[in-house]
């Protein structure tokens, strides 16, 4: 038996029991970056997503794998699409170069891939998504075990 956790194949959500909502593919969704694992935002309407850019404050959730499809297979625009909105340890998508160990805090990076939270003013750091649960420093992207916890960016000094 593993002393940690292990990297599932085609699932994202590693453990626990996180609440998922059906939202649909937005019209301006990149399909190409709809992927399982990757952090989702609003459309132009409540009831549409589209993938996060860099720094988003309103995180929404991220991906998961459809039932019927492998998680390498991308939403497609239209798509009924299962967004991953609880706490859980999932799967996620870091952003290639990026150089994270254990404990630190992650929030969105371009085509909704994450990033480490970059020491900066507060509110323009973007949202913390959640904490790494692994060390890596590669320069592709690379998938890391992630506990998800979503929460508020502290609000600009005024």
């Amino acid at each position: 038996m593993p002393q940690f956790l292990v990297k599932p194949a085609n699932q994202v959500v590693v453990e626990g029991n996180p609440l998922r909502v059906e939202y649909e593919v937005g019209a301006n969704a990149t399909a190409a970056k709809m992927l399982p694992g990757r952090l989702v935002i609003y459309d132009t309407v409540a009831s549409a997503v589209k993938e996060a850019g860099a720094k988003a404050a309103d995180v929404l959730g991220f991906l998961d794998v459809s039932a019927d499809n492998l998680e390498s297979v991308n939403y497609a625009v239209g798509d009924q699409a299962l967004v991953v909105m609880g706490e859980c340890v999932a799967k996620l998508t870091l952003l290639a170069s990026e150089n994270v160990a254990p404990g630190d805090w992650l929030v969105s990076a371009a085509d909704g891939k994450v990033a480490k939270l970059a020491v900066g003013a507060m509110g323009s750091q973007g949202m913390p998504v959640g904490q790494a649960l692994e060390a890596s420093n590669v320069t592709t992207d690379a998938e890391i075990l992630a506990h998800w916890i979503p929460c508020a960016e502290p609000a600009a000094a005024s």
